[in-house]
């Protein structure tokens, strides 16, 4: 099983959208940065930063520039995140997985070490075999471990919220379940995938 986490470990998708538009305030492009995140859920916050600079700011985007927005926009969500609730019936699903002795990992656009440690402080290491985050690529991160335990993409399940969690699961050729949120309703009107539903209580 592979999961992404924000807004599937955590409701803590929201929290990262807030600290985007609030890095920006002021700038005039609030609305702008706001729609390119929600189309863009999952992509590590580093290629957006440098979409921003470059597209809506109109301005060269250096690594220390990234480097700055980075550190500022970890300060704005690490203390939110550590206290979001989990997803409505999360905990429950995934302590029955564990159960079956099914190997889970997480594939995640947030920074891989920023990612390990909310994993360790909100003590949800017992819940996964391994924990990804970026600067590699979701669909990279799931080859990589699927090759090394030698686990075939009809024996895999990918858990996600965003448009880039569907796309490493089609790059993968692994079934999907969708947990399907208002603000991509649009994006999963127009795609296919086996599995889906608002959060994880009513799974049995």
């Amino acid at each position: 099983m592979f999961f992404d986490f924000d807004g599937v470990v955590l409701e803590s998708g929201n929290i990262k959208t807030d600290a985007f538009v609030e890095l920006y305030t002021g700038t005039g492009f609030e609305e702008q940065v706001k729609a390119h995140h929600l189309a863009h859920q999952g992509v590590a916050r580093y290629e957006k930063f440098k979409w921003i600079s470059e597209n809506l700011l109109n301005q060269e985007h250096t690594q220390e520039m990234g480097e700055e927005l980075g550190k500022r926009f970890s300060e704005l969500v690490k203390a939110k995140v550590l206290s979001a609730p989990f997803v409505p019936g999360f905990r429950e699903m995934i302590t029955f997985i564990r159960q079956q002795n099914i190997y889970c990992v997480v594939a995640s656009g947030t920074p891989q070490e920023e990612l390990r440690s909310i994993v360790i402080d909100r003590k949800l290491s017992p819940f996964f075999d391994e924990v990804y985050g970026s600067p590699r690529k979701k669909a990279e991160i799931a080859k990589e471990v699927m090759q090394r335990k030698q686990l075939n993409a009809e024996d895999c399940l990918f858990f996600g919220d965003a448009s880039t969690d569907h796309q490493a699961a089609e790059q993968t050729q692994m079934d999907f379940f969708a947990r399907l949120t208002p603000e991509l309703s649009d994006y999963w009107e127009k795609v296919t995938y086996k599995y889906g539903a608002n959060d994880f209580s009513k799974i049995q």
